[in-house]
């Protein structure tokens, strides 16, 4: 059974990857270009999984994952980034982001993560 996956990434390749893998797994995908579209969205879907990527504009927000759980509590959030060691990602996940993978992103591992919140 598919789940249903946000995307938002800056990078058309990156998103367009992503979407790709995941929508051949049977993921209905949303994907989205910029985080300052992330409110409506989830305003009117609820997802499985949220992948967002830390430097697409919008996404660093003060707020914002607590706004996304607020209104999409059963959401588990993925946060890609490219830059090891950088301070948002502690940030991030004292917020409550369930993962991170850094970017370019691995196939397999995206697709662990996926399958471990959707069949849990």
């Amino acid at each position: 059974m598919g789940g249903r996956i946000l995307i938002v990434d800056q990078d058309p390749f990156g998103r367009d990857s992503l979407r790709v893998l995941l929508e051949k797994r049977g993921h209905t995908v949303t994907a989205l270009e910029d985080g300052y579209q992330i409110s409506n969205v989830v305003e009117s879907k609820d997802f499985d999984v949220i992948f967002l990527d830390s430097s697409t504009g919008g996404i660093r927000n003060k707020g914002l994952f607590a706004k996304i759980k607020r209104k999409c509590p059963r959401s588990h959030i993925i946060l890609m980034t490219s830059k090891r060691g950088n301070g948002f990602i502690k940030e991030a996940m004292d917020a409550g982001v369930y993962g991170c993978i850094d970017k370019p992103f691995n196939p397999d591992e995206v697709l662990t993560m996926v399958r471990h919140i959707i069949n849990t």
